[in-house]
């Protein structure tokens, strides 16, 4: 490993990445010498990802810079059940990534409150302010995560299927009647296409957006926490309402499928549209080699509900930095390299997802039409709307989904079995 020595007084590591024309500012306390070091990063990624490509090549610029290594450990998705244990059991960990809302509620004990460092680079500037207000409403107006790779939810359609069916611009729906209206459309034409896919594991997206329709984030919160879904009758409302798309015959016969099968339908020419986040058109263009244009409009509105299509499922993942570390600032610097400028855009073009940094305003082009809708989206949802806001009641909810999707139990036998949770 190299060692970076007898540095200047003054000179920090985000400067000499500056230097090196990796990131535009400084945000390091002054530093005379640094001896050999590294940084112990567990990532979410797996080795083979194009994230961790882009993550990588970010570690060996830095460590080109600054002469300090980042150890990185790829987890994969399974960090979500290893970090806690790892961390009560005090493992050194320098910095990790998970998604930020789990990140900022699972672990904020653990996590380094990021205001002075980021200040030093006017690092909240660069995050999308919905992304900022959502961090510090769940860190109680600490900064404890850094966003990047965001994702925003909605309905993503085929638009050579969409043609197909006999739909345009102008049968694209507002509110859930006319969504109703466009299934109908699909399912009478010639095409012998579904309507719309989904995978099992994303039913909850299905039934929270609808749900929050009606009550609003809030009210479904509330509705989860309290237990009152006998006495909320928006729940049964919206539980009709979901289920009518698979009686009905608008999702299609394989519905709720095994992931990522029910999207790939989208890409495979069998189905029009799914409800999904904004990695969806790039997964399912790597699985099916799909490579026309992506439509994208917001789960519609409900009649006489409490939100419109302001209302969005929106997020990230995100770094944070151990409250025990001895690298902070290290960490602080490396990550803010990866979030911000030109890796940034290095990930967003990789993945095909939506850039970080507000400096960075290219959006790919098969997310192109989501980009349009995204000033007018002003009120953020937790995932699902907040279906897994509770812990011990999440996998119920999920449960009770599948077999009101799978149509093996019926809107009023779904209502009685959550009010039983408790």
């Amino acid at each position: 490993m190299k060692k970076w020595k007898s540095i200047s007084t003054g000179v920090s590591c985000l400067s000499i990445l500056l230097a090196a024309g990796i990131v535009p500012v400084t945000a390091s306390d002054e530093i005379t010498e640094i001896p050999e070091q590294s940084i112990v990063y567990w990532s979410m990624w797996e080795e083979e990802e194009p994230q961790a490509d882009v993550i990588r090549e970010a570690a060996e610029a830095y460590e080109e810079a600054t002469g300090i290594s980042v150890e990185i450990q790829w987890k994969g998705r399974r960090i979500q059940s290893l970090i806690g244990p790892a961390l009560d059991a005090g493992e050194q960990i320098d910095l990790f990534d998970d998604d930020y809302q789990r990140m900022v509620q699972d672990h904020r004990e653990y996590l380094t409150e990021l205001k002075k460092m980021s200040e030093t680079v006017d690092y909240e500037n660069h995050i999308m302010p919905v992304l900022l207000e959502q961090v510090k409403n769940w860190g109680n107006g600490e900064l404890l995560a850094m966003p990047y790779q965001p994702y925003i939810t909605g309905v993503w359609y085929n638009k050579e299927l969409w043609e197909e069916a006999g739909l345009t611009e102008k049968d694209i729906p507002d509110t859930w009647e006319d969504l109703i209206k466009v299934c109908r459309k699909i399912r009478n034409s010639d095409s012998g296409l579904s309507a719309m896919a989904c995978d099992g594991e994303y039913v909850n997206l299905l039934y929270g957006y609808q749900l929050a329709r009606y009550l609003g984030q809030e009210r479904v919160w509330q509705l989860i926490h309290d237990c009152t879904w006998s006495q909320t009758a928006e729940a049964k409302q919206a539980a009709d309402d979901i289920r009518r798309l698979f009686l009905a015959g608008y999702m299609s016969r394989t519905s709720p499928a095994d992931h990522p099968e029910g999207q790939d339908e989208v890409g495979n020419g069998e189905a029009v549209m799914v409800l999904q986040g904004s990695w969806t058109p790039n997964e399912v263009t790597e699985d099916t080699g799909y490579d026309d244009t992506w439509g994208f409009f917001p789960w519609p509105a409900v009649k006489n509900g409490t939100d419109g299509t302001e209302g969005i499922m929106i997020g990230a993942q995100g770094f944070g930095v151990m409250k025990d570390s001895q690298m902070k600032q290290e960490a602080f610097d490396f990550a803010y390299s990866v979030c911000t400028g030109e890796t940034d855009m290095k990930m967003t073009d990789i993945v095909n997802s939506i850039p970080a940094d507000t400096d960075n305003t290219q959006w790919p082009e098969m997310l192109a039409d989501a980009a349009s809708y995204m000033g007018k989206m002003s009120k953020p949802y937790m995932w699902a709307a907040g279906l897994e806001a509770e812990p011990d009641y999440k996998d119920q909810i999920q449960a009770e989904l599948l077999k009101l999707t799978r149509l093996e139990e019926s809107s009023e036998e779904f209502i009685e079995n959550l009010s039983n949770m408790k």
